[in-house]
């Protein structure tokens, strides 16, 4: 009871009746305050002010909230714009190598279309396994490019020994190869793109080229005698002999068929007619200009059925065999040579038919 006196005692101090005087106008009016009605304006101010206070932690709240939340995104949409850029450059990656592997799948292919008929096959598996579907892209790239690997080197062997045993044979029958003579071409120029092509695919390209004009020599050189098989013997081989006419010793430069009196004389390759009449001991004479500076002679003919500056194609018929000239007998002398030096002519043939 005393604590509630006090109570009463302190809220009628603090808030006694209160009279506001207004003027306006000359006329003055009164306005009383109760002391409720000033205890209800001080608890609404508290109120206020505590309301205040809440709804201003609150917004500061959810602002650090909003911002906390704008970092954690800004850091995914980042994670994923880095997560998406190394997709992007995993991807071409894949594409690059995948172009790399094309590029040389195209290259194999075209060595292998582009090899001689007369290779061997053997060595060369072009068959290439496909690896597992669940494996990856980096593991089915690798196996891809170890098949290719092991193609190229087997590519490559058998270029490389097919070349050779193509130098061999034509060192032994003494031919000595040029490649800068021009063989019926032509078409579109097409160049060949060799950036994504490593350096050892390069060099196999080049040795095939290598080998493909080895191949169109071969084709263009006399690889028959220039009387049919059964229309003649050897009567006098090449090199040395004794000389018919004197019986002393002498170097025979070609070879001599016998045969019946105006047995068909062919070309035994294509060419040009550089001399077509008369020349002293050979009698009626005919000598043709091949490719890779290879001529033919042909000595002792009865006729001759060719002119100077004619083409002639493989096996066409250019004289008759005869006796003129110093000749003993019906027979053909036949020569070959390269720049001038002489090739034994049935060595040759011989030689060109082992390499085709």
């Amino acid at each position: 009871m005393c604590m509630l006196n006090s109570i009463t005692t302190l809220f009628n101090q603090l808030f006694q009746k209160r009279q506001l005087l207004l003027r306006q106008n000359g006329e003055v009016g009164m306005i009383t305050l109760s002391s409720w009605l000033q205890l209800t304006a001080v608890i609404s101010l508290v109120a206020l002010i505590v309301w205040l206070i809440i709804v201003s932690k609150a917004f500061f709240a959810q602002k650090n909230v909003i911002t906390t939340l704008n970092v954690a995104n800004e850091a995914q949409q980042y994670q994923w714009l880095q997560e998406k850029k190394q997709l992007q450059q995993q991807l071409q990656a894949q594409q690059q190598k995948l172009s790399d592997l094309t590029e040389k799948q195209l290259a194999l292919q075209s060595l292998i279309e582009a090899l001689p008929p007369a290779r061997d096959d053997n060595n060369i598996n072009t068959e290439q396994e496909e690896s597992a579907p669940q494996a990856s892209f980096q593991v089915k790239s690798q196996h891809v490019h170890q098949l290719q690997e092991q193609l190229i080197s087997a590519l490559n062997h058998t270029i490389e020994s097919r070349t050779l045993s193509i130098n061999k044979l034509l060192d032994e029958a003494g031919v000595v190869f040029r490649s800068n003579d021009t063989l019926a071409q032509g078409g579109p120029y097409h160049s060949l793109v060799l950036e994504q092509l490593p350096t050892h695919y390069i060099n196999t390209i080049d040795k095939l080229v290598e080998l493909s004009e080895l191949e169109q020599l071969i084709h263009h050189l006399p690889s028959e005698m220039p009387v049919a098989k059964d229309d003649y013997y050897i009567s006098s081989p090449f090199g040395f002999r004794k000389d018919p006419m004197t019986g002393r010793r002498a170097f025979h430069k070609g070879v001599d068929l016998a045969g019946w009196h105006k047995t068909a004389i062919v070309a035994p390759a294509a060419g040009t007619v550089l001399r077509a009449g008369t020349n002293g001991g050979y009698g009626k004479f005919i000598e043709i200009q091949h490719k890779n500076g290879i001529t033919t002679r042909f000595g002792h003919l009865h006729t001759i059925k060719v002119t100077k500056g004619q083409a002639v194609k493989k096996s066409d018929t250019i004289a008759l065999m005869g006796s003129t000239g110093r000749s003993t007998s019906t027979h053909l002398h036949y020569e070959v040579l390269q720049n001038n030096k002489q090739i034994n002519p049935v060595k040759l043939a011989k030689v060109i038919n082992r390499v085709q």
